[in-house]
């Protein structure tokens, strides 16, 4: 009989995970506070000449409440050391990293600049976290 050891989870791991629990949390109180206040916020957008339709906005928030859920669901599997996850999350990191280093080229000026920059630095820190220490792969692979 195999036995199944577990693999203390590394720091670096879990500061990304309670990152997403932030991000998870910040996307519900979105789509609660968009809810609560809708038809406030529904007023103010078309005083200031807001062209988006209670529909879109009802999208919206639907869309935010299903992002809370997607990034509870990812928390989660980072912090359990599922290997599908961390591959989910590398891939979606390379793809922010591909469009930073395109707003690098094609608006070399002002915030893109600073954003592109920022969203680069976060994705290789990432991929470091997740890849590029042996804690990390042996958490992953030990765990998931």
């Amino acid at each position: 009989m195999a036995s199944t050891t577990s693999t203390r989870r590394p720091g670096v791991v879990s500061f990304i995970g309670i990152i997403l629990y932030i991000q998870a949390a910040l996307a519900a109180s979105a789509a609660v506070s968009m809810l609560i206040w809708r038809n406030d916020i529904l007023d103010y957008l078309e005083e200031h000449g807001s062209g988006l339709a209670d529909g879109a906005f009802t999208a919206s928030i639907i869309g935010e409440a299903i992002a809370a859920l997607l990034l509870l669901y990812v928390a989660n599997g980072i912090m359990r050391g599922s290997s599908g996850i961390r591959l989910l999350v590398a891939i979606v990191q390379g793809f922010s990293m591909v469009a930073a280093v395109y707003a690098l080229i094609a608006h070399h000026v002002g915030g893109y600049v600073y954003r592109g920059v920022f969203s680069l630095f976060i994705g290789v820190f990432v991929l470091w976290a997740l890849y590029g220490n042996e804690e990390s792969d042996q958490f992953f692979e030990t765990n998931g």
